[in-house]
């Protein structure tokens, strides 16, 4: 007997239901990225997206596998790495999980090209863009409040000292035991009750110190508090590096929106001033970092975006096109420089003291700034010449530079610091070629869609522009491919794929 042929409204009720675990997915995820403290949601969202992927492609039973021309250099990268997983200088301490980590975001990556939300992918990005707001209004509260600062460990007295903390008091036995843990107090130094249980604050103003001490199993650790906000995430950094990728693209609509486009007419204002907002609490907490590779990241790519916009003339009021004299276009950028330049050097005597002494330090220590940075460098080449082919394995940099850094260490890194070099001592010189591959065909994607007219075009390219240019510099004194930052530089580069496939598809139709 014949198959029945499949019944049509079966196909399309788990085309939707896939769908619509995709969508839901993808939401939950943006909520949960900017919260360091929500990986559980962080994954029941990626679940959610692999099960509406791989759910429909069982339905349709076909592959369907969109192709993009990133696919043999990412397979290539891939290869490479799990090589230098494999083949580590000592493999039984080599971590696959690091490696898993580099596919899951790799995943999210096609999970967003491969998707079929159509225009509800503007949900999405709305999503994005009101949780990055959502997450740097929290940050401004916290640091109203005085909490979710930054805090660096000093060392451990004993649980004897309790009592002199609940009492408010400093012995002479205390301020010994503080100072071997590199904590020297004033005389005017005062212990205050914190508002969390077994903690205690240590305030210095005669120093400018601020410390706070908690109970441990066996002993009492002491921590000093940077002011430095961590907002939403664990650490300062974390917090820096997602800033450093999402404000320039989230800065591209905000640009975007002051284009008079059919679809927005009505909503302008509305439009202009929510993401106006939203690029403020941003900007705001990046100062509050006090990341200062972050600060030159973002700032060079505005600075970037805003030539760009001064040189096309007529970017609020008319479309692009090109400038009627060089002498108007010479008075365009140097009256869009002088108005950056005002802004940045108003809000410098605005900002607090400890603010403008971080800023301080990159002009009159431009190398000295850098911390440790140059000795991790160092120590990353001679890994490099020593490991050039396969690297050192993914997550192993922290061990190696055990076994081949200075003898004095005072901070011990997980990364090189610059993501060029940690590609390269981890995966091996050609995996960074690969990854400089990679990014040269995505500077080519996003140059293909400079001409979209429409708000969600231009609002991409603007945005992805900015991102590309803050992420390569980023990446010259931090790592962007860690942790929570992977995930979100693949999903926006997937956002940018997905954008410049759907404008090439309107125009080709």
């Amino acid at each position: 007997m014949p198959n029945p042929k499949p019944d049509p409204s079966l196909y399309a009720a788990s085309e939707m239901i896939f769908n619509t675990a995709t969508y839901i997915g993808f939401l939950i995820f943006v909520f949960a990225l900017p919260f360091g403290y929500s990986t559980a949601f962080l994954n029941i969202g990626l679940s959610f997206v692999l099960l509406g992927w791989v759910g429909r492609m069982v339905s349709e039973r076909k592959l369907g596998w969109q192709r993009t021309p990133l696919d043999l250099p990412i397979l290539l990268f891939l290869g490479l790495s799990l090589i230098a997983c494999l083949f580590a200088p000592h493999p039984a301490r080599s971590s696959l999980g690091y490696f898993w980590k580099l596919l899951r975001a790799i995943l999210l990556f096609y999970a967003v090209i491969q998707s079929r939300l159509g225009s509800r992918w503007q949900h999405i990005v709305i999503a994005f863009i009101a949780v990055a707001g959502l997450s740097s209004a929290l940050g401004l509260w916290y640091y109203a409040n005085d909490t979710r600062l930054a805090i660096d460990f000093m060392g451990r007295i004993g649980v004897q000292f309790q009592e002199e903390l609940n009492n408010g008091h400093i012995s002479d036995e205390l301020h010994a035991e503080l100072r071997e843990c590199s904590v020297p107090l004033s005389e005017s130094a005062t212990i205050l009750p914190s508002k969390e249980l077994e903690e205690w604050r240590i305030d210095d103003p005669a120093r400018d110190r601020r410390y706070v001490v908690r109970t441990d199993e066996t002993h009492l650790r002491v921590y000093m508090i940077e002011q430095r906000l961590t907002g939403t995430f664990k650490m300062p950094n974390d917090l820096g590096a997602y800033l450093a990728l999402g404000l320039p693209f989230v800065m591209g609509y905000f640009l975007a929106s002051w284009r008079r486009y059919t679809e927005q007419k009505r909503n302008r204002i509305a439009i202009i001033i929510v993401l106006g907002a939203v690029v403020g609490l941003m900007s705001a907490n990046l100062v509050l970092t006090l990341t200062r590779a972050a600060w030159i990241s973002v700032t060079f790519a505005t600075v970037c975006l805003g030539v760009y916009l001064v040189v096309r003339r007529g970017w609020v009021t008319q479309p692009l096109r090109k400038p009627k004299s060089s002498g108007g276009l010479r008075r365009r950028i140097l009256l869009g420089a002088a108005v950056i330049i005002l802004i940045i050097g108003g809000s410098f005597f605005l900002m607090p003291q400890h603010i403008k002494a971080r800023f301080q330090t990159m002009i009159e220590q431009p190398i000295g700034f850098m911390g440790e940075r140059p000795q991790w460098w160092q120590t990353s080449l001679e890994l490099i010449k020593k490991y050039p082919l396969t690297g050192i394995g993914l997550g192993r940099f922290r061990y190696e530079y055990q076994r081949s850094g200075p003898p004095e260490q005072y901070n011990i890194p997980y990364h090189a610091h610059n993501i060029y070099l940690h590609i390269a001592v981890e995966h091996g010189i050609p995996s960074l070629l690969l990854f400089l591959w990679i990014v040269v065909m995505l500077c080519r994607r996003v140059y293909s869609i400079r001409r979209a007219t429409d708000f969600w075009g231009s609002g991409t390219f603007i945005g992805a522009s900015g991102f590309l240019i803050s992420a390569l510099i980023y990446g010259l004194a931090d790592n962007i491919l860690h942790q929570r930052t992977v995930l979100l530089f693949w999903f926006i580069v997937g956002i940018i794929f997905l954008k410049q496939h759907q404008w090439r598809t309107k125009n080709v139709a």
